[in-house]
């Protein structure tokens, strides 16, 4: 019998259903936004608003990324991105619509519009469905290693209605 390569890590890949449950959550910190989880492995990238020493938004770099390495228990440090994976994956493009409320969209997809805005003593990041305004918590990717570059097939959305509270969930196939 043949299989085609998605067949193939369907039956090898865990993840391709979805987020694996035993996947590590980061720490709940102030200044964290959300975070991404990729089928490769549990290291994760997190999204933290970029807070100055006057404990306002820095508005030349509103958001800092980095790596959290969970496959490695000694290494839980966090990591700046390299280049590659700022520039053409993990990065983000944003316009300061005022200084509690920022407009961005990921290098990598940019079809989709987020917003961070100042919600109590800490920030948090949006995007809306439809007519509501959904907060995001989790991004989990689905990727297929086909070379240099992977091949992404689905990301998943972990949020709840800003309004109803009500948990999110969204899927997004490429």
């Amino acid at each position: 019998m043949y299989f085609t390569q998605s067949e193939q890590y369907e039956s090898l890949v865990k993840g391709q259903n979805g987020r694996p449950d035993h996947y590590p959550v980061p720490e709940d910190t102030p200044e964290l936004l959300f975070y991404i989880q990729r089928s490769k492995n549990t290291n994760t990238v997190i999204y933290e608003s970029n807070i100055n020493s006057d404990g306002l938004l820095d508005l030349n770099e509103p958001i800092k990324i980095s790596w959290i390495s969970f496959e490695n228990p000694d290494q839980t440090n966090k990591k700046e991105l390299n280049y590659i994976q700022e520039k053409l994956a993990y990065g983000y493009k944003f316009e300061v619509i005022s200084p509690e409320l920022i407009r961005f969209r990921f290098v990598a997809y940019d079809n989709i519009e987020f917003f961070m805005a100042r919600v109590g003593k800490r920030f948090r990041v949006f995007m809306s469905s439809g007519t509501d305004r959904t907060q995001i918590d989790m991004i989990y990717i689905y990727a297929e290693d086909l070379g240099v570059f992977p091949l992404v097939k689905f990301a998943e959305f972990f949020g709840k209605n800003a309004v109803t509270g009500d948990k999110y969930y969204k899927k997004l196939i490429f």
